[in-house]
């Protein structure tokens, strides 16, 4: 399906425009084949807008819900964002949340990792953001908590940013394993 014609498509598009930016065809591409229901892998150099790639997205998916449906309907967790990074999360959920609010998204952006107050991660236990930037530690750590399995019924996409730092390392056994679990949560 040609995912150019749709409402979160063009709101995106005009976004950007409004913003002088204009997508690179690799992130057109991304959102295009992410809409028809493909996984794979985004390659490309530090600054050149992996990071659009993968969240607009998601985000051009919800804004076309949200365009076909009057219900505020809020299934929460809709995507995970595993980085090894911790420094890299705040940078990353800065940038969402900024985008989220220009874009008219009503989404929460949650960080997750070693730093994350205990009070902090008992609400989000409770009410899950749309978006949640973890490690891959604390992924497994949530994982592990009794009942948290419902939180991810409704997950659309899982993001494992920086890949290449991860590969043959026990950090990326935890990632693959997480994921793992996460689909078999999803198909039970």
């Amino acid at each position: 399906m040609d995912q150019t014609k749709t409402p979160g498509y063009r709101k995106i598009k005009q976004w950007l425009k409004a913003n002088g930016r204009r997508p690179f065809k690799f992130q057109e591409d991304a959102w295009q084949y992410y809409l028809n229901g493909y996984n794979g892998l985004v390659n490309a150099p530090t600054g050149f807008g992996k990071t659009f790639s993968l969240f607009l997205a998601v985000a051009i998916e919800a804004l076309n819900e949200s365009a076909s449906s009057n219900a505020k309907n809020r299934d929460r967790l809709q995507l995970i964002w595993i980085t090894p990074l911790r420094s890299l999360a705040k940078d990353i959920a800065r940038a969402m949340r900024e985008t989220l609010l220009e874009i008219g998204l009503d989404w929460q952006v949650g960080v997750r990792n070693g730093d994350t107050s205990q009070a902090e991660k008992l609400q989000q236990k409770k009410s899950m953001p749309e978006i949640l930037l973890i490690t891959p530690e604390s992924l497994h750590l949530l994982l592990a908590q009794k009942g948290t399995s419902t939180i991810f019924k409704k997950l659309k996409c899982i993001v494992a940013d920086e890949w290449h730092e991860l590969l043959g390392s026990k950090r990326g056994v935890l990632v693959e394993l997480a994921v793992s679990r996460i689909k078999g949560i999803q198909g039970d």
